[in-house]
């Protein structure tokens, strides 16, 4: 877990130090909003990200300082296990709030277009179950749950964008989509 951290902060980093124009601008009154594609996920593995895949979304808004934000979340996803004449469909829908701190202007970011991140998120994840075979076994209870995350958005014009984040513990590994300015 430690590795994949330290992994997506080297990279979100070294995209940082390769951009070149103006600060980013990310202030106080921004409200945005990403919808997109979680690939992987974490509660549904004993600890390891497991092949699945999902779809989310998640809003910021930025009344705190210029460079935090927070805002909540909504995630379902859908998993699904076949083996031996059985199968094993697994749903997760997971809700909450997050933090994100915007770090470009931290670190010198040239390019107003780039906005790397990251944060913190806590909330809920449900699950159910529909397990077709000898017995109803639910391996996953629904619980709080929390992670980190760090990303970046790259705004193609001054209201859309695409985004990609890397996340430890919670919910994706890998979640990539697009990112609209609102306000």
């Amino acid at each position: 877990m430690k590795k994949n951290l330290i992994l997506s902060l080297v990279c979100v980093i070294g995209l940082c130090l390769t951009q070149v124009d103006s600060f980013a601008q990310y202030k106080k009154g921004d409200v945005i909003l990403n919808t997109g594609v979680g690939l992987g996920y974490w509660y549904g593995s004993g600890g390891y990200a497991d092949f699945a895949a999902g779809i989310a979304v998640n809003a910021e808004f930025s009344c705190i300082l210029d460079d935090i934000a927070i805002g909540p979340y909504l995630a379902f996803t859908r998993r699904s296990y076949n083996y031996s004449g059985y199968s094993d469909d697994y749903t997760f829908i997971d809700f909450g709030a997050r933090g994100t701190y915007h770090f470009g202007t931290l670190l010198k970011v040239n390019n107003e277009k780039f906005d790397p991140y990251a944060g913190v998120f806590l909330g809920f994840v449900t699950t159910s179950n529909d397990y077709d075979g000898n017995s109803a076994y639910d391996a996953y209870d629904s619980r709080v749950q929390g992670g980190l995350y760090a990303g970046a958005r790259w705004f193609f014009s001054d209201k859309f964008g695409a985004f990609g984040e890397v996340g430890v513990g919670g919910m994706y590994p890998l979640f990539l989509g697009l990112t609209f300015k609102l306000k």
